[in-house]
This record gives C-alpha cells, sequence and structure tokens, in this order.
C-alpha cells in the first residue's frame, strides 16, 4: 500500500502574512540604532575616517580679492530694511516739502504780478433772463370715435 503525502496546511503560512515584514523592520531599526549610537561615541583617531583629499577652493575671483584691489575696507553685504526704509521716507518727505514752497512762491509771485482789484469797482453780474414759459397743452380730444348708431330692422314684426 501507498501511503498518501501528508498534506500541509497552508492555513499556517497565510494566517499571519506581516510577521516576516515586522521581524525585517526590527532587524533593520536594531541594527540602525547600534550604528548611531557607535558613530556617536569618541573613539580614539585610530577609529575615526581621515579625507584623503584636499579641498579646493571655487574657481574665479573672490569678494574679498576683489575689495584689496580696490582698496575698500570689508563691510557687511547685508541691508538694513529698517534704515533704507527710513531713508525713502526722508526722501519722499523732502520732495513733498520742496512741491509745497514751489507752490508757495509761485502763489507769492502771481500775487505781485496781480494787479489790486477793488470789489467796489467791480459792476455786479447782470441777472439772467428767464426763459418764457411754454405754452399749454390744447385739451386732449376724445380718444376714441364715436361707435356707429344702433342698427333697427327695416321692417316692423306683424301682430295678430
Amino acid at each position: 500500500m501507498v501511503n498518501p503525502a501528508p498534506v500541509r496546511s497552508s492555513r499556517h503560512l497565510v494566517s499571519q502574512p506581516w510577521t516576516v515584514p515586522l521581524i525585517a523592520g526590527l532587524c533593520f531599526g536594531l541594527g540602525y540604532g547600534v550604528v548611531q549610537r557607535l558613530m556617536k561615541l569618541e573613539l580614539p583617531q585610530q577609529g575615526q575616517l581621515v579625507e584623503s583629499f584636499r579641498m579646493k577652493e571655487f574657481p574665479g575671483t573672490t569678494l574679498e580679492s576683489l575689495r584689496l584691489k580696490v582698496g575698500e575696507q570689508p563691510r557687511s553685504i547685508r541691508g538694513d530694511l529698517g534704515a533704507l526704509e527710513q531713508e525713502e521716507q526722508q526722501r519722499k518727505a523732502e520732495t513733498e516739502r520742496r512741491q509745497r514752497e514751489q507752490e508757495l512762491e509761485a502763489e507769492r509771485q502771481r500775487e505781485r504780478l496781480a494787479p489790486p482789484l477793488s470789489r467796489e469797482l467791480e459792476p455786479a453780474p447782470a441777472p439772467l433772463p428767464r426763459p418764457a414759459p411754454a405754452p399749454a397743452p390744447p385739451p386732449a380730444a376724445d380718444p376714441l370715435p364715436p361707435l356707429d348708431p344702433p342698427i333697427t330692422p327695416p321692417f316692423e314684426p306683424l301682430t295678430p
């Protein structure tokens, strides 16, 4: 007699599909934590990596070399927004003040050049003529024409 092969139950493998990713995640997390702790430790010089190359400067002319050529003293490049706004307000106030002074000077100049006028010698303005009243409209006529006279029969009814 042949014995049938034992059947594996697929119920055991399918019932817990989350266990493999869970175990892998725990292993990765544990490995990350251990490596981070080891890197933070202050190990002696033999454990630290040393750069095998020298840092090169960025190609081109630096700002400092340009300043040295021109002879200007080094200073901060950043702008002070408060000071810039204050300077702008001062410029606006100065231009407004100059405009007012120019307007006042122009008014004084006109007053000096204009001949003095006396109010008493000016003639009174002539009154404007009133327009004539419009004629009254004619009385309204009867809007509907009269109806035709009532129709009477051409004969008289016979009476017995």
